[in-house]
Order: structure tokens, then C-alpha cells, then sequence
């Protein structure tokens, strides 16, 4: 008999690193939601120079039996999108846990929200925001005052 049951997602996040002991046990350290850049000098760009942001995200399935394909996507806020590999799985009983870790560096070229989406096959199951901020802080240049005297 071939029985499949499907998964549900038990932990869909981003943070900044895990550690998994010995024992397996997953730990998740600095669970983030936002993220702030910030551009420091004499001559700072007014909007968000391009760059890539690493990311640390985990997706945890449990409560299912059978084989599966799961996913990330994500939206960015200019319209954007871009998907991780498909992480193949296969669940044999209800309390065996499937995690997966993935390290991604995302393509930042806007301030706003990032939304991190959790597929298994082609069907979202979970969803997270990421918002990104751009922070300037200009110093004055030398030889002026503060104030501009």
C-alpha cells in the first residue's frame, strides 16, 4: 500500500545562524525580521546602493509519509523574484522531522519588505517578511562646520 499523508510545516523562518547538536537537535539563534543598512561618510547615496545580504532561513516538516519537494521563494519589493533549489524529502513516519537550512544571499537593490515563501511542491504553505532599511548617516566634510559655517 502506498500511503501518503502530506507534511505540514512546522518552522518556517529566518535567523541569523543555527546550531545542531550532536543529538539533533536544532537551535535557532537570532530570529530576524528586519534588517537595517546603513551607509556611513561625506558622500552617501541617496537610495540603497545594490548588494547581496546573506540570509539564514529554515524550513522544518513534520506529520507526514511520503516523498516530497520542497522550496523557497522570494518577492522582492520591485516586482522581483527568486527561488531556492528544491530540496528533495522523504518522511517515513507522523513524528520524524524533516529540517532543512539554507543559506542564501539575497539580491538587495530597494528598501521594503522581502517576503519569504515556503512551497512544498508547487503550494505555499508559510510565509515570512523581511523589511529592509536603508539608514544614511552623513559626516560633514573636512574643513566645514556641522553647521555649515
Amino acid at each position: 500500500m502506498d500511503q501518503r499523508l502530506e507534511p505540514r510545516l512546522r518552522v518556517g523562518t529566518l535567523c541569523e545562524r543555527t546550531l545542531e547538536e550532536k543529538d539533533g537537535v536544532l537551535s535557532l539563534i537570532r530570529l530576524i525580521d528586519r534588517l537595517v543598512i546603513t551607509a556611513e561618510g561625506v558622500d552617501v547615496p541617496k537610495d540603497l546602493p545594490p548588494g547581496q545580504v546573506p540570509v539564514t532561513i529554515v524550513m522544518s516538516w513534520v506529520n507526514g509519509i511520503g516523498d516530497y519537494e520542497a522550496k523557497i521563494h522570494v518577492d522582492m519589493p520591485d516586482g522581483g523574484s527568486i527561488e531556492s533549489m528544491t530540496l528533495p524529502f522523504h518522511l517515513d513516519s507522523f513524528d520524524k522531522v524533516q529540517n532543512h537550512v539554507i543559506k542564501m544571499l539575497i539580491p538587495v537593490r530597494h528598501a521594503g519588505l522581502y517576503w519569504f515563501r515556503f512551497l512544498l511542491g508547487d503550494e505555499v504553505k508559510g510565509e515570512v517578511p523581511l523589511r529592509v532599511i536603508y539608514q544614511r548617516k552623513l559626516h560633514p566634510k573636512k574643513g566645514t562646520s556641522p553647521r555649515g559655517d
